[in-house]
């Protein structure tokens, strides 16, 4: 039986809005088609995403499409998709423009099954700092998947970047309260969708993502989601009602440690009053988890001071080597009485290093030396993602080559700064105090739908 050939797609070779030429369609979703397009005047290429013919005349469709574009538009994160224009052609076709990302989504990342666990902490880390900013904009996304979370490279290391805002809900003086239409009385992925929603309540908050968050995450360390069904309704119902198995518990060969599991845990509780209160508490947690297992690992620090003890025993060894075996030979040998008789000064003690500053790293031909330091000393620091000691810290890195330092300490939001590594460079930050009543106090965003 000869197979049927599809038809070629009809916006293939169009261009949209006399301006952006369609070269290749990448992907389809429930609401479109996403294509790459090159901009007629620039070269540039970008992705468009072009909403379906079938949904554009459905109600509240366009409004909807349009509400994705101005969501991500308004967070203006660096782990947030850019979206460069919203438009519709003389056609009628309604388009979002968006950077073109090179990469894989985490479903696919997720097909052969569990992540390393630095690795998933990782990426769960980076889409929780999007999701702040975007609950710190009023906007909760409200349909996270990993379908949903872009991974793509960035200075040789993973970066993701969140997509698809199309179903988030926007609260602010302009739209006080925007209302979804009935086609839109189920919102979110079964899979992924938080207990609140499962159930219908009428209202819900930025505490739903971090549901979600938390059940991607525990996909990621498991290769599975917590729940699992036969059909759509009982996933909501095992969502509302079934209290998840421990990520540890799924397979005892894949070690999780006990902290990381409290930590998915607290991220999938039923009552949203019991899960973390922000999305940065629970990236700060998940860190947390990990950082046994990061403290055992060969980091940068910690391998410049392992070579720094070899070389003063080396340079010890040589002096006593050569203090009783003068070269030359011209040297009288002491007598053999001598040898054993006891010194009559004891040997001189080292000085101990002090332990409050950080030990000079060994510098060699193609290195710099770069010290961080904060304002309160302490904080964790994070080099391009690898934990790599507390400030004050001194660093031996490669110049001309940008680099990420990440710092945090509990009770402070986070900071990062990129930099080009010069040599005696000092990299100095302050840390913004988080109010205790941010958390305690800050009311959560209502949403009415």
């Amino acid at each position: 039986m000869v197979p049927e050939e599809k038809e070629p797609d009809p916006l293939i070779g169009e261009t949209l809005g006399g301006l952006y030429r369609i070269v290749a369609l990448l992907g389809e979703g429930g609401m479109g088609r996403v294509y790459e397009a090159v901009h007629q005047h620039l070269g540039k290429r970008f992705a468009i995403k072009v909403l379906s013919e079938g949904r554009a005349d459905k109600p509240g469709a366009p409004e909807r499409f349009l509400r994705e574009a101005r969501s991500a538009t308004q967070i203006e994160h660096e782990h947030i998709v850019e979206v460069v224009n919203f438009d519709t052609d003389d056609q009628g076709r309604v388009f979002i423009v968006m950077e073109l990302l090179q990469g894989e989504s985490l479903a696919e990342r997720l097909k052969p099954g569990p992540l390393p666990i630095n690795e998933a902490v990782e990426l769960s880390a980076q889409t929780a700092s999007a999701l702040q900013a975007a609950h710190d904009a009023g906007i909760v996304h409200r349909d996270l998947k990993p379908e949903n979370i872009f991974i793509t490279q960035r200075r040789g290391r993973d970066f993701v970047k969140v997509l698809d805002f199309g179903i988030s809900k926007i609260k602010d003086a302009d739209h006080p309260d925007v209302r979804l239409t009935a086609t839109d009385q189920i919102l979110g992925t079964p899979l992924y969708i938080s207990p609140e929603l499962a159930k219908g309540e009428t209202e819900t908050d930025h505490r739903a993502d971090i549901y979600a968050l938390g059940v991607i995450t525990y996909e990621m360390l498991t290769g599975v989601p917590p729940f699992s069904g036969k059909n759509h309704f009982q996933l909501l119902w095992h969502h509302g009602n079934t209290p998840p198995e421990l990520p540890s518990a799924r397979d005892p060969a894949l070690s999780i440690p006990s902290a990381l599991d409290a930590a998915v845990m607290k991220a999938l509780e039923k009552n949203p009053d019991d899960r973390y209160a922000q999305m940065e508490e629970l990236r700060e947690a998940l860190e947390e988890a990990v950082e046994p297992l990061d403290s055992s690992r060969d980091s940068p620090t910690l391998r410049w001071g392992w070579i720094t003890t070899v070389v003063v025993l080396g340079v010890v060894a040589t002096v006593f080597y050569f203090r009783d075996h003068p070269p030359g030979g011209t040297e009288t040998p002491a007598p053999a009485v001598e040898a054993t008789a006891p010194r009559s000064t004891p040997e001189p003690t080292p000085t101990p290093v002090p332990r409050t500053e950080p030990a000079p790293a060994p510098k060699t031909e193609s290195g710099v030396e770069v010290r961080v330091e904060s304002e309160p000393p302490g904080a964790n620091v994070r080099l391009d993602g690898e934990p790599s000691g507390s400030t004050p810290l001194l660093l031996e890195l490669e110049p001309d080559r940008e680099a990420i330092v990440r710092l945090s300490l509990s009770g402070y939001r986070p900071e990062e700064r990129s930099f080009v590594p010069e040599d005696g460079m000092v990299v100095s930050i302050r840390l913004k105090k988080r109010p205790a009543d941010v958390r305690r106090k800050k009311p959560p965003i209502k949403l009415d739908f």
